[in-house]
C-alpha cells in the first residue's frame, strides 16, 4: 500500500524546504510526488525536481478546491497503479485540506484501495504565523487537520513568541505534536514515524471559486540589476500573500526570488532561467496597477505582465 504524507503550511513557510528534506531522507525508497501551485507556474516543482522520482505538478489553483480537484484526482489514481512506497504531496500555501479523507475514500475503487493517508505535516511560519491565522481560515484548517507542526524560522523569533505560537497551535488542535526548526531542519523521520493521531475527521474546504486570491506573472525579456530588482519587490510585498521565481540579474545572473510578510530572500540559483516572478495577492486589478506603476518608476518599463 502506498503511504501518502501531505505538506500544508501558508505561502513561504517553509514547504518546499521540508519536501526536499523528504526527497532526501526516503532516497532509498520509490517515490512519487504532487506539487500544487496556486499559481500558473509551478515553481516548486523545479526546485525539488530531481532524477529517478517521478513529479506530477498541480498548478492554478488549490488541489481541494472543484477548480482542479479532478486532475488531483486523476493524479492519486495514476499514482496508485506504480510500484512507488511513499507519495509526498505539497499542497499550496492558501489549500485548506478538510476534503482530504473524503477525498481518498471517494477513489477506493479505482486505486484498489492502495492509498493510506500516512499523516500531514503543517510548516507554520514563525514570523507570521500569528498575524495571519487571526485573518486566513485556510491556515487554521491546515493546522486542525495535521498530525505534526513544524513551527519554522525559529532563528527569526524569540522563546516568548514561540510559546505564544504553540499555544494557539494547541488551541487549534489540541493532539497534535510541536517541532521547532530552523530551515525545517528536523529528524523528518522520526516525525513521520510517530505521528500523531488526528481527530477532526473529514469536512467541506473553504477552498472554492469565490475565495481564490488573485495570481500575476511579473516577466522580463533582459537582466535587470540587483538593486532595482529589490527595490521593485520591496515596492508591491505588502499587498502580496507571497513572491517568488526566478530573475536574471545584470551582477550574479539567475537568481531564486523568495518574499512573503516583507521577509525577502535572494539566493544565487544554479541553472539559467527566464524571469518568471509569481506574486499572489488578495486585491485583485489595484494589485495590477501597483505592479505596472512600480516596474515603470523602477524598472524603467524592463518587467512585463
Amino acid at each position: 500500500m502506498i503511504q501518502i504524507v501531505l505538506l500544508s503550511g501558508f505561502l513561504g513557510a517553509g514547504k518546499t524546504t521540508l519536501m526536499q528534506r523528504l526527497l532526501d531522507t526516503y532516497k532509498d525508497h520509490k517515490i512519487g510526488v504532487i506539487i500544487n501551485e496556486f499559481g500558473e507556474i509551478n515553481i516548486d516543482a523545479k526546485l525539488v525536481s530531481r532524477e529517478g522520482i517521478d513529479i506530477a505538478e498541480l498548478s492554478n489553483g488549490s488541489i481541494f478546491c472543484a477548480c482542479i480537484k479532478d486532475k488531483f484526482v486523476d493524479g492519486l489514481i495514476a499514482m496508485s497503479k506504480t510500484d512507488i512506497e511513499y507519495l509526498f504531496i505539497e499542497a499550496s500555501g492558501l489549500a485548506d485540506p478538510s476534503n482530504m479523507g473524503d477525498i481518498i475514500s471517494g477513489i477506493k475503487k479505482e486505486t484498489d484501495d492502495n492509498l493510506l493517508i500516512k499523516g500531514s505535516i503543517c510548516i507554520a511560519d514563525g514570523v507570521s504565523f500569528l498575524e495571519l491565522v487571526e485573518v486566513l481560515p485556510a491556515l487554521e484548517r491546515q493546522v486542525k487537520h495535521a498530525n505534526a507542526v513544524i513551527v519554522n524560522k525559529m532563528d527569526l523569533i524569540d522563546d516568548a513568541s514561540f510559546k505564544e505560537i504553540s499555544q494557539k497551535i494547541g488551541e487549534i488542535n489540541p493532539a497534535v505534536r510541536i517541532y521547532a526548526a530552523t530551515h525545517c531542519n528536523v529528524n523528518i523521520k522520526e516525525i513521520v514515524d510517530h505521528f500523531a493521531p488526528n481527530v477532526a475527521g473529514s469536512e467541506d474546504t473553504t477552498n472554492t471559486y469565490e475565495s481564490r486570491p488573485t495570481t500575476f506573472i511579473v516577466r522580463a525579456d533582459e537582466p535587470v540589476e540587483k538593486e532595482k530588482l529589490i527595490a521593485f519587490i520591496e515596492s508591491i510585498a505588502d499587498s502580496s500573500y507571497r513572491i517568488k521565481g526566478f530573475a536574471q540579474t545584470k551582477e550574479e545572473g539567475t537568481v531564486e526570488v523568495s518574499g512573503v510578510v516583507n521577509h525577502l530572500i535572494i539566493t544565487p540559483w544554479n541553472t539559467e532561467e527566464n524571469t518568471e516572478i509569481v506574486v499572489i495577492s488578495s486585491v485583485g486589478i489595484k494589485m495590477l496597477s501597483l505592479i505596472t506603476e512600480s516596474a515603470k518608476r523602477i524598472l524603467e518599463g524592463r518587467f512585463y505582465i
